[in-house]
């Protein structure tokens, strides 16, 4: 739409429209309008909106492609181009004064100013033809004295928010803020603390926050923390005794740690002296974390929902990580009378939860010594009586982890044979009825490291029932789970199973060596160290395959190191060095490089970590989309499984069970080098068995080469490949 001067033509022009995919434009009748010079800069900026708005989606087409619906991109479009022009025309065409008519052009700009800045959010969008309706009824009924508040209770919070705020001068503005501040706590009661500061004085304040310390106590924690801010001081002057208790709490010292037991504290069965007593204690404090866990657990089993039991859980991982777990795998080169003296003190249930929360950072020696003080510490040693005296808090995960430690044999024959198998009866029901696949993931996990061939054949008994039990009710999501348990747990005893063709998804048993190039031909490995004493030894045994050989070039850097083959194909293997960890120069190390590698557009396919576990996650931040095949140096549980096949859904990982070992690390680098640099297919069962010959003669390493998990035997991997494939979920 053009504009002219004073009492020249006020033309429509509202050009096109582009169809979805096609040329074809929506034309409609010009008029003339005469517009006083006082208003044609409010009309030309308008237009400028609209031209912002028409660029929202990336480009000025005349086409706003908002949505995945083209339909709807069609109905925006017009709207924005053709109605917002027709509304200019009615405003100059309409009653009143000047000053009111700028204010009808202002209000619509700011329209179009909102929606581009939220057009992103996926909620506007498909509102825009809504929006703009229910501003034109909020005029009209503007201009006649009539309640706009019906026109804004039909709508969503984000149309209530974003038309409140250009009507901030209508009589019920205040009426309107608040509707629109419901709406959106009642979505989320996340966002009451966050905007409760400006409605402290409305009547429904005090009420938000009880529903706030109900629904979101640690935040109602995390705010009241901050005393002299609005949200603080209506929290502290709500009489309701759980948010007192909550605002007492996050003005003592220490309070997170008092914050696990609100329940407990709020039922009177703690007093906050009580946990006073053993907060300095570290060992004290995680006896009463557990107490509470089993109690917790027992009363979510009966369907309760005790306060905060998830920050409960989080401070029992916590504690059992840093407190004894980190403690006792430190010690690892120390006699056993040091090493594992920080748990001469616990209970077998004690133990117990060391266990099941420490998967990614427990090294399989301290699981064993671990497991062997836990079975020589409860009554009768009959594991089923542990097991019930946790009512079976993660007993799956410590399934799980009992097979890959080739433990569960010696756990399931601690109990009468009926009681052994009511409890693998129980690991493997129900897996479709939670929201996670983690338990899945652990049943597929655990029948890989399984030997009793008994226990293999009920296992598969249960899973096949199950799954015939899905289909018959048509539950979709437990025929998907237990057909791709049935399916793995028979391919794990029969390799001649074509398991891509199965279950729909790539290759498992190979890798081509040219699904690892790039477009020169060139494969690249990266590698991710960390500075602590550990990463410097590693790096130093790392750089012994390399370093000297004739067949690898090396050119050290101030950060990372380029290791190039000078025979066979191009191979290139970038390493951060080493650096300081305690002044985060390894981190920056790892970022500078990944800057070069994105800069040169370089894009690894090969990734390794070496480092402790506690380490991975780091390494997992910064993988990127173009790693094929990634070797852990630590355990390979859900998390990272899920995290690693969402950078990369077709990633071969090979994981351990413990920190990796220079022993076992160096010849499957060495194996797997040399293949790469003679162009070969990587094939996993041989190669792995080419990698067990080489360390045949080490003792030691042909040991722990047992704590690795190739691709192929990755089960749980697969898994998660195979029902992302079969649902199309994330």
């Amino acid at each position: 739409m053009r504009k002219y001067a004073l009492f020249i033509l006020f033309q429509i022009y509202a050009g096109t429209v582009l169809m979805a995919q096609s040329q074809n434009r929506i034309t409609f009748d010009t008029s003339k309008v005469e517009i006083p010079m006082s208003r044609v800069i409010w009309h030309e900026n308008i237009d400028k909106e609209q031209k912002r708005t028409d660029k929202v989606d990336g480009k000025v087409d005349n086409f706003l492609k908002l949505t995945s619906n083209e339909d709807l991109n069609i109905q925006i479009t017009d709207v924005i181009l053709r109605e917002v022009d027709e509304m200019q025309i009615r405003i100059e065409r309409g009653e009143g004064d000047n000053n009111f008519k700028i204010g009808q052009l202002r209000s619509l700009r700011e329209l179009l100013q909102a929606i581009a800045g939220r057009a992103k959010e996926k909620e506007v969008p498909p509102m825009i033809p809504l929006l703009f309706t229910s501003y034109e009824e909020v005029m009209k009924r503007q201009s006649t004295g009539q309640s706009v508040l019906s026109v804004f209770e039909k709508l969503p919070y984000q149309g209530t928010e974003i038309l409140s705020g250009i009507f901030t001068q209508l009589k019920e503005a205040q009426q309107i803020k608040n509707m629109a501040f419901l709406k959106k706590v009642q979505l989320n009661p996340s966002n009451i603390l966050s905007g409760i500061a400006a409605f402290s004085d409305q009547p429904f304040a005090d009420s938000l926050i009880e529903v706030a310390a109900n629904k979101i106590p640690l935040e109602v924690y995390t705010y009241a923390q901050a005393v002299k801010t609005p949200a603080a001081q209506v929290i502290r002057r709500n009489k309701n005794p759980k948010v007192q208790t909550i605002a007492k709490l996050s003005s003592i010292m220490n309070g997170t740690l008092y914050l696990p037991f609100l329940d407990e504290l709020l039922s009177g069965q703690l007093a906050i002296d009580d946990i006073k007593a053993v907060v300095e204690n570290e060992l004290a404090y995680y006896k009463l974390i557990v107490k509470t866990q089993i109690k917790y657990y027992n009363r979510i089993s009966q369907g309760d929902t005790p306060v905060l039991a998830p920050v409960l859980f989080q401070m029992l991982e916590r504690k059992a990580t840093d407190v004894f777990v980190n403690v006792m795998n430190d010690l690892h080169d120390s006699p056993d009378a040091v090493r594992m003296r920080v748990s001469d003190p616990l209970t077998s249930e004690e133990i117990y939860y060391l266990l099941v929360t420490t998967e990614e950072v427990i090294y399989t020696s301290t699981y064993t010594k671990l497991y062997d003080r836990m079975m020589t510490r409860f009554p009768g040693r009959r594991s089923d009586s542990l097991m019930m005296a946790v009512h079976f808090d993660r007993f799956k995960k410590f399934i799980k982890m009992a097979a890959n430690y080739n433990r569960l044999d010696d756990f399931l024959k601690s109990m009468p044979e009926i009681r052994s198998n009511q409890l693998m009866y129980a690991f493997v029901q129900g897996l479709q009825k939670t929201s996670s696949l983690e338990d899945a993931v652990d049943v597929a996990d655990s029948y890989g490291s399984i030997t009793n061939v008994d226990l293999q054949n009920f296992l598969k008994r249960q899973v096949k029932e199950n799954y015939e039990k899905s289909l018959q009710v048509k539950d979709r999501r437990g025929e998907v789970i237990y057909n791709i348990l049935l399916t793995l747990f028979k391919s794990a005893a029969d390799t001649s199973m074509n398991l891509s063709a199965l279950l729909g998804i790539p290759p498992v048993y190979k890798v081509d060596f040219n699904s690892i190039t790039d477009d020169s031909g060139r494969v690249v490995q990266h590698v991710f160290f960390y500075g602590d004493e550990d990463g410097i030894t590693s790096f130093r045994n790392f750089m012994g395959m390399f370093n000297g050989k004739p067949e690898w070039k090396v050119v050290t850097g101030k950060e990372w190191v380029t290791i190039t083959s000078t025979k066979g194909k191009p191979y290139t293997i970038y390493a951060n060095l080493p650096l300081d960890y305690k002044q985060d120069l390894d981190a920056q190390a790892q970022a500078h490089l990944i800057e070069y590698l994105n800069k040169n557009n370089i894009n690894p396919s090969f990734v390794v970590h070496r480092g402790h576990s506690y380490h991975l996650k780091y390494t997992l931040q910064q993988m990127l989309p173009s790693s094929r095949i990634v070797m852990l140096g630590s355990c390979g549980g859900y998390q990272n499984l899920a995290k690693i096949l969402n950078v990369n859904e077709d990633a071969h990982i090979i994981s351990t069970k413990q920190v990796g070992s220079y022993s076992v690390n160096e010849p499957i680098l060495r194996a797997l080098n040399d293949d790469i640099r003679n162009g070969r297919n990587i094939e996993w069962i041989p190669l792995w068995q080419q990698i067990a010959n080489s360390v045949k003669s080490d003792v030691r390493a042909s040991e722990l080469l047992k704590d690795y998990v190739p691709p192929h035997k990755n089960l749980g991997a697969i898994f998660i490949k195979a029902y992302r494939k079969a649902t199309g979920e994330m």
